[in-house]
């Protein structure tokens, strides 16, 4: 048999997933968690089913069936299989669904399906049963954790084997033969008629068992029924309760909703507006600041002007006085030397120009030549302290002047009268900025408000929200997700509101064909009286010949305790096939493996046999493999499986991983399931044809 192609419709963590398989080596890459061991198990339950676990085993490690339920899907459980048996193609489709289970075969070339007798996989693989699968072609990963636990799993195999193998056919055939002289023996007291009773009591003793079930299940439907009701009568509660009063008020939310985002674009357009108000208040703020000191500049420039304008007029009075001055002492002087002069002259005209009268007159003209001098003295002492005043005056018009240029600099003016009309842009400045400030305070005001609404309107959005659904934030996301959940809620009062009146429906079906049933019943016990009498006639009849039947049961005894016998010629063949695998696979280090009697494995090593249980972790592997491949060829013959290896070669180094690989090139077909590079690095080192298949 060849598997072709692999198809995980809704399986484990696959969906839609296609493998294509070739006959030879199938390398399937993966890393841990890519799904190998799911498509190890999706081959397997293709072939043989997967049953769901009951009890205590559904909820454990080991229920196959919850553990590959599909992850997106779970209603939904299923895949096909192309396979190649024989000379025919033929495509197997399962539904492992619990509740739809199927199994169909279809032939590819005339696409018609076959039917098969027991829906039993070996119909068209003769020999293939799950128990062979399990214990020769398909190798998951080792579950051991030390080498005696895997040789007693190893043994534990092999016991299984020697009781299901095929080879067994004398034993069969001694069974089969005595059982049918119980038969004859069985017949000879009319055994038909006794089966024919026995069949007939153990219907009406079911029968019995039945009525009173039927008359218990008759009393659980009816408390079912009253449950259904009452369930009935709390949904109706329900419709007409709060929660249903809530949902009906969806479209009011949604339209406080939209009136929340009003609010919400109205605030952010105040918000911008602020922004722009503050930014011009800055503005403004700067250039007030800026002109802050431009009163105290004026007033102080209006009275360095004053002064100014004092100290040029000081200036000028100062001025006019010098010229004043000399013309003053000019004018005295000459008044001086005048008088002077005519006195002397007088003097001298009186004297008649004597000496005397000369003496006299040029003594007075002396005297007022000396007033004269003294007055031009005097006259010059009087310019220079007016200089000195001149100049302390010019100096401090000068300080004045480079103090009004200082601050006309600061303000950027060249005038008084300039500075003035900065001074009146500064007072436009300080009204312009109040008017910024008081509309900045109507937008604060009127935010206030809008915020205030907005806060209310939140408050009842999130408070109904909160009744349904767990939210944080009020988004679009959150009100969708809430419309959904409040219809997700309708149409589950729908469903359920539905599904109760469907169970109360099936719930009267099912009383009405209980009252059936038993009205049909009520007459077996009479009946059954009747034919257990009929049958202790018969047992009697019986004992006569259980003297006989003791004996062949016996033999039959006997035979089965022999078994032994059939193992030793079956271990013949055996030992003899896996001996030549395992020296193949360990490069001729180990070339004889027996199996005794007591179904322990030794292996020949210098002349001696030694226990299994000695050899390292990997050859035990070896000899697991081996044997394994060497039952699967005794059992199936020519009805070659395809060998399926899940990470098989952990145990293995290098040197055993390519004399297994060697030796599996040789078969029709394996898959190999690896998490390592490993295989396929050796797999091109050796040459060895393979398709590749990346997880």
């Amino acid at each position: 048999m060849l598997i072709r192609k692999l198809f995980l419709d809704y399986f484990g963590c696959f969906h839609n997933y296609e493998i294509d398989l070739q006959p030879g080596i199938n390398l399937i890459y993966g890393h841990n968690e890519a799904g190998k061991s799911t498509i190890h198990t999706f081959i397997k339950g293709m072939l043989f089913g997967i049953e769901r676990a009951r009890g205590r085993a559904s909820a454990s490690k080991d229920d196959i069936y919850s553990r590959y339920l599909p992850w997106d899907y779970p209603g939904a459980y299923r895949g096909s299989m192309d396979i190649m048996a024989g000379d025919r193609e033929y495509r197997l489709h399962r539904s492992f669904h619990a509740n739809d289970k199927c199994f169909t075969v279809t032939d590819l070339e005339t696409g018609r399906e076959v039917k098969l007798t027991e829906n039993h996989i070996n119909e068209i693989v003769p020999g293939l049963t799950e128990s062979a699968f399990k214990n020769t072609v398909s190798i998951e990963q080792l579950k051991a954790s030390t080498d005696s636990e895997l040789a007693s799993a190893l043994r534990n195999y092999i016991t299984n084997l020697s009781i299901a193998k095929s080879n067994e056919v004398n034993v069969s055939k001694a069974i089969e033969y005595l059982t049918l002289q119980i038969k004859s023996i069985e017949a000879s007291v009319d055994q038909a008629e006794r089966k024919a009773l026995e069949a007939v009591i153990q219907e009406g003793e079911e029968n019995e068992q039945t009525l009173e079930k039927l008359t218990l299940q008759q009393k659980e439907i009816f408390k079912e029924k009253e449950r259904f009701e009452k369930e009935q009568q709390i949904q109706d509660l329900t419709v007409d309760g709060e929660e249903v009063l809530r949902m009906d008020q969806l479209p009011a939310i949604l339209e406080k909703y939209h009136y929340f985002q009003e609010l919400t674009g109205q605030l952010s357009q105040i918000e911008v507006k602020q922004t722009e108000w503050k930014g011009q208040a800055v503005m403004l703020e700067k250039e007030q600041s800026a002109s802050a000191s431009l009163t105290e500049d004026g007033n102080t420039a209006k009275e360095l002007s004053t002064g100014a304008q004092e100290q040029a007029r000081i200036l000028e009075d100062l001025q006019r006085e010098k010229v004043d001055i000399v013309s003053r002492v000019r004018r005295k002087r000459w008044i001086c030397m005048g008088l002077s002069g005519l006195t002397a002259f007088l003097s001298m005209f009186i004297h008649r120009f004597q000496t005397k009268g000369i003496l006299i007159g040029a003594i007075l003209f002396l005297a007022g030549f000396l007033g004269a001098s003294s007055l031009t003295k005097g006259g010059r002492r009087k310019q220079k302290e007016l200089a000195v005043n001149e100049e302390e005056e010019a100096k401090g018009q000068a300080e004045i002047l480079e103090k009004l240029s200082a601050i006309y600099a600061v303000h950027h003016v060249n005038s008084y009268e300039e500075l003035l009309k900065k001074q009146a842009g500064a007072i436009r400045i300080s009204y312009e900025l109040e008017n910024v400030r008081k509309q900045s305070e109507l937008l604060r005001q009127q935010e206030g408000r809008l915020e205030d609404s907005r806060d209310v309107v939140y408050e009842e959005i999130m408070k109904y929200m909160q009744y349904f659904i767990k939210e944080e934030e009020l988004t679009e996301e959150a009100m969708l997700r809430l419309t959904e959940e409040i219809h997700r809620r309708k149409q589950q009062q729908k469903q359920r509101k539905e599904e109760t009146s469907q169970k109360l429906e099936a719930n009267r079906l099912r009383m009405e064909r209980l009252k059936w049933e038993i009205a049909k019943l009520e007459k077996n016990e009479e009946e059954l009286l009747k034919n257990k009498e009929r049958y202790a006639q018969l047992e009697q009849l019986q004992k006569e010949n259980q003297v006989e039947l003791e004996a062949i049961w016996l033999a039959l005894k006997t035979i089965r305790e022999l078994s032994i016998d059939i193992h030793d010629s079956f271990g013949h063949q055996l030992n003899m096939a896996v001996s030549d695998l395992i020296a193949k696979v360990t490069n001729q280090k180990y070339l004889d493996l027996k199996v005794d009697e007591k179904l322990d494995i030794k292996v020949g090593w210098n002349g001696a046999y030694i226990p299994f249980e000695r050899l390292s972790a990997g050859t035990i592997d070896q000899i697991y493999l081996s044997l394994r491949l060497a039952v699967s060829d005794l059992l199936l013959g020519k009805n070659a499986m395809p060998l399926l290896l899940d990470d098989s070669f952990a145990l293995y180094d290098e040197d055993r991983v390519r004399a297994a690989l060697q030796q599996l090139s040789k078969r029709q077909q394996v898959i190999l399931f690896s998490c390592h590079r490993r295989e396929q690095r050796l797999l091109e080192e050796l040459k060895l044809p393979y398709h590749y298949v990346e997880l």
